[in-house]
């Protein structure tokens, strides 16, 4: 699968650094750094981009400003994408207008567009319930899906109910999940939750800290990331694997 990659900086450079390393070896990925000094209204999204755009079957989306999302029209017209994920870790990012505004154009061109909130929500699940996709589109999203999102973890404690190892099978596109699996190597199985998500917090989480609208307790998308591999690691601890379990 080609994957092409716009980013700004910091955020963008460290989820392509993590693709590299944890992508499957077929998966090329092409990088392009969007220009910041745009317009407040794109009219015309090709006069701020390269004439040329590698091949893509999926476009992943890191630029930091709402400007430089005006300009995926643009990306999917050069490079031929078939979808695009453009996770929302930052609502300023993408606001929900924008997002409608998007989601209309890019169907028009013959793609699809997903805003996972955050990124580490992205489930296989999450794709299924997309009726409107077609079987292209769905398959390219699922491929990111099923490595990349919603940790999914198996953890295996020692004789001292301590974590001997906690194996990564999915996890978040930043590279936290691999972070905390390997700080908790040696934690109390009852310490490990809420332990494990302040440490993808220290990471540092790239997910933002600005208030969001009020949902189950929920302060922020930061805040939602931490509680997000809880869960997950809450389900591992269930299921555990044992030194006597043969």
């Amino acid at each position: 699968m080609n994957i092409l990659l716009l980013f700004h900086n910091l955020y963008g450079q460290r989820i392509a650094d993590n693709l590299n390393r944890q992508a499957p070896r077929d998966w090329q990925l092409q990088i392009q750094e969007l220009p910041r000094a745009l317009p407040p209204i794109v009219d015309e999204p090709e006069e701020f981009l390269p004439a040329h755009l590698p091949p893509a079957d999926l476009v992943l989306h890191l630029a930091e400003t709402s400007q430089a999302a005006q300009l995926l029209p643009g990306v999917v017209r050069l490079c031929g994408a078939q979808a695009v994920i453009a996770p929302i870790d930052n609502d300023a990012w993408i606001p929900p207008g924008l997002r409608r505004q998007l989601r209309r154009e890019l169907a028009a061109l013959g793609a699809a567009i997903i805003f996972p909130e955050p990124f580490c929500s992205l489930t296989e699940d999450l794709i299924s319930t997309l009726s409107d996709l077609h079987p292209a589109q769905h398959e390219v999203l699922l491929a990111v899906a099923r490595h990349f999102g919603r940790p999914r973890l198996q953890v295996i404690l020692g004789a001292d109910e301590t974590i001997s190892e906690v194996i990564v099978e999915r996890g978040a596109a930043c590279g936290s999940s691999q972070h905390a699996a390997e700080h908790l190597r040696g934690i109390p199985a009852h310490e490990a939750v809420p332990k494990g998500g302040l440490i993808c917090l220290h990471y540092p989480c790239l997910a933002s800290m600005q208030p969001t609208k009020p949902k189950d307790g929920v302060e922020n998308l930061m805040h939602l990331s931490g509680i997000i591999f809880n869960e997950e690691l809450k389900k591992a601890l269930q299921r555990a694997v044992r030194p006597d379990a043969k």
